[in-house]
């Protein structure tokens, strides 16, 4: 496996496969998340065959709220 930063995003990925491809991959894959509001953490591409194997591990979202959050708002 072939360590590599993508348009910011850590990828690990075969030699067989073309930085083009690779790419293209990547590209595709952070607009389909894109639609669902998701971000792409991490990415194993990984060839089998006439087959690729696309791993894909999202960012988890984090949000503070203050405790008293619902006495500010009024409710």
């Amino acid at each position: 496996m072939f360590t590599t930063i993508v348009q910011g995003i850590p990828v690990a990925t075969d030699q067989s496969l073309l930085p083009e491809q690779i790419n293209l991959i990547i590209a595709e894959l952070k607009q389909a998340w894109a639609w669902e509001g998701r971000q792409v953490r991490r990415v194993e591409i990984i060839c089998a065959g006439q087959m690729i194997h696309i791993e894909s591990y999202e960012k988890p979202v984090l949000q503070c709220i203050p405790l008293d959050f619902y006495e500010i708002k009024g409710a």
